[in-house]
């Protein structure tokens, strides 16, 4: 999934962008859709473990920002 970054003001004489804070991967045990924050200071690559907080199953999560700063997220089972 992947998230760009967004206008969040209208303002004509400033121009203002605001990086998303959290994302969505899908639990490969019980394909729910689960949101977890983002964390941008942890580095352009992240790889941690997380269990399910539906099916309690762990997940390794795996986090990716481009230059854009858009992020992608994805799991597989651990």
């Amino acid at each position: 999934m992947d998230y760009l970054f967004d206008d969040s003001e209208n303002d004509a004489s400033e121009s203002h962008s605001a990086i998303h804070e959290e994302a969505g991967y899908t639990c490969n045990s019980c394909g729910e859709e689960i949101i977890v924050p983002l964390d941008y200071s942890q580095g352009l690559s992240q790889e941690y473990v997380e269990d399910c907080p539906v099916c309690c199953n762990p997940n390794i999560i795996f986090v990716e920002f481009n230059n854009e700063g858009e992020a992608n997220v994805w799991s597989r089972g651990e």
